[in-house]
């Protein structure tokens, strides 16, 4: 399943935002109500990118996911300090370490207190179902938080 439209294919070229500041789009998320969803990618990784131009950019461009999640890309060869979740500065593969993340493209949605919600999706391992799993690891992030918040 393909979420592209042709706004979404607009959008597409905007790219994904990248992951700075974990602990502030964390209480995003919180006030939100929408789970965060980590793309971990490596620049070079050519099923990254067909991750993020097939699925990941058409979602976030989609007005039907762009409320209901927030979407931050996690580039593990940068060099440029992450703030985490508790607001401590560390490198992109240290904290994808933390997670036990050893292969890219890796998507993992977290709930409102920085848990991952679901478990993670690794690789591109099947293109007719990739988007399907995307809305389901989105869909269960979601119950969990509007169970676990009144």
């Amino acid at each position: 399943m393909c979420f592209a439209t042709p706004a979404a294919t607009a959008r597409a070229a905007d790219g994904l935002r990248i992951a700075d500041d974990l602990q502030a789009t964390l209480k995003l998320a919180r006030e939100q109500r929408a789970p965060l969803l980590l793309a971990f990618m490596l620049t070079t990784c050519p099923y990254c990118a067909t991750a993020r131009r097939d699925y990941l950019l058409p979602m976030q461009a989609s007005e039907q996911w762009r409320s209901r999640v927030i979407m931050r890309e996690v580039v593990l060869d940068s060099s440029r300090p992450l703030r985490d979740f508790a607001g401590a500065s560390v490198t992109p593969r240290e904290f994808a370490l933390r997670y036990g993340i050893r292969s890219v493209p890796t998507v993992i949605v977290f709930d409102g207190t920085g848990a991952p919600a679901t478990q993670p999706l690794v690789g591109l391992s099947s293109s007719d179902f990739y988007g399907l799993y995307l809305e389901q690891a989105v869909e269960a992030g979601l119950l969990k938080i509007r169970q676990a918040q009144p």
